[in-house]
């Protein structure tokens, strides 16, 4: 049996079910216009996954998830090439892995690209009757019915995080804040992230580095941005920031406002503050907002420099004033690239 289409027009969900239904054993190959997952049934059961992505890379993603030093897979990689076999069995036969270990891992990379296709909008897929080797995989058979459930809990529960985290090709950074206790309450995946991000790779990068799927990558920068070890330096939309800023205001009054610019210390007769209240006063909708950035950009960089402004950015702890310098930082870097 061979079945080919694409996921615009035949839905994976309904593909996997079908699949397991009928009892299939072959090959299921999708592929994007970047990336191709094959993922293997025996008798219906989902029994492992392939991403090209990940094949030639298995050794860098055991490394970048904490389980072999680089050492040890430096050692491997040399051992590997001489024997032409594969890096996890070299690291397995040299002691720095179990056969265990790796297995758990395999299975959960396997896991993660299958939840990644899910996620896939234009795509092709083949479906072809074939023997399967099921001892040559890691040897467990997925629940059908618990990816499908799981795999629509995470796509939901993506696009809240996606309202953080905006896209992937935002760069995050350490803040160099230190919350008490903060560090010690992290999960493994938690801390593993943290250590990757450099201020230059961005979110697409670091989740690519960890070989996790979309949403386990997203939901861990999301807690490490709402604890304020992590930031996001690459400036969003500013349509988008002006109607984040516009929703902070609309809880904040005049005095809430005035004493929040007295606490950074800046002064009541400076630009920057006259610019500020401006904004403030003109914030009633996005669009008016975004008229009086334009207006007021200049001036405030003429008399501050930028790199004052973005320390400022940094240091607020209230996020309707963030947004606000955002907004003008923004627009000044615009202006000053068109001239």
């Amino acid at each position: 049996m061979s079945i080919k289409g694409t996921l615009e027009t035949f839905d994976l969900s309904s593909l996997l079910q079908m699949l397991n239904s009928e009892k299939k054993t072959g090959r299921l190959t999708i592929r994007s216009d970047t990336n191709q997952v094959q993922i293997f049934f025996s008798q219906g059961h989902l029994v492992f996954a392939t991403e090209k992505n990940k094949s030639n890379r298995i050794g860098l993603l055991l490394l970048n998830n904490g389980l072999v030093s680089r050492q040890a897979l430096d050692t491997c990689l040399a051992l590997s090439r001489e024997k032409k076999q594969f890096i996890g069995k070299t690291l397995v036969e040299n002691g720095y892995l179990t056969q265990a270990e790796l297995n758990a891992f395999l299975l959960k990379q396997a896991e993660n690209s299958i939840y990644n296709v899910f996620l896939w909008k234009n795509a092709r897929f083949v479906y072809k009757d074939s023997e399967i080797n099921t001892k040559a995989m890691a040897g467990r058979k997925f629940n059908t019915m618990n990816i499908l459930l799981e795999a629509s809990r995470r796509i939901d529960e993506l696009e809240v995080l996606k309202k953080k985290i905006p896209d992937d090709n935002a760069v995050l950074k350490r803040t160099g804040r230190k919350k008490k206790d903060t560090t010690a309450k992290l999960s493994a995946d938690e801390q593993r992230l943290l250590s990757l991000i450099n201020g230059y790779a961005t979110v697409g990068k670091l989740i690519d580095q960890t070989g996790w799927d979309s949403f386990s990558g997203y939901k861990a920068m999301y807690s490490l941005v709402s604890c304020g070890l992590a930031e996001i330096v690459s400036s969003l939309p500013p349509e988008e920031l002006a109607a984040q800023a516009v929703s902070q205001l609309q809880g904040i009054d005049g005095r809430q406002f005035r004493e929040t610019l007295d606490n950074m210390g800046i002064k009541r007769s400076s630009i920057l503050r006259v610019s500020l209240t401006r904004l403030f006063r003109d914030a009633a909708d996005k669009n008016q907002l975004l008229d009086s950035v334009r207006q007021e950009a200049g001036k405030v960089i003429s008399g501050l420099d930028s790199a004052e402004l973005d320390r400022l950015r940094h240091e607020t702890s209230q996020p309707f004033i963030r947004l606000m310098l955002e907004l003008l930082l923004h627009e000044a870097i615009e202006e000053s690239s068109e001239q």
